[in-house]
């Protein structure tokens, strides 16, 4: 019974995924497809590329993200026109940058505030 137990605990970690998926959390009226930290090539992080939709009629501005990565919390900030439904995807590299990388999956990344061409502010 014990040595079926350790073969099935084995075989279940030898076929779950590699990396953890990140936690993405939608707010504001902006929807997160994904969320991956970038590396440089040379083991150090290099910002993150997340993927993003507006649902706003009016366009946003600006939208900042609230980023964990091992334990640190970054804020990276996306300015621009980002017209509602049209789909955003950028590589940010205002924070998150020459840390020791350690997989594309952050623990976290939610939309943290969002600024609207109306003038309105969601945070």
């Amino acid at each position: 019974m014990r040595r079926s137990l350790a073969i099935g605990l084995l075989l279940a970690a030898a076929l779950a995924p590699a990396s953890a998926q990140a936690r993405l959390v939608s707010r504001f009226g902006v929807n997160i497809v994904s969320c991956v930290v970038n590396s440089n090539g040379a083991n150090l992080t290099n910002g993150i590329n997340v993927v993003y939709y507006n649902t706003h009629d009016s366009p946003a501005t600006e939208v900042d993200f609230l980023v964990n990565y091992k334990g640190s919390r970054y804020l990276l900030i996306d300015k621009g026109t980002f017209t509602r439904g049209s789909q955003i995807n950028h590589n940010l590299g205002n924070a998150l940058t020459g840390q020791p990388w350690y997989g594309p999956a952050p623990k976290l990344c939610r939309v943290e505030r969002v600024y609207l061409a109306n003038g309105t502010t969601l945070y």
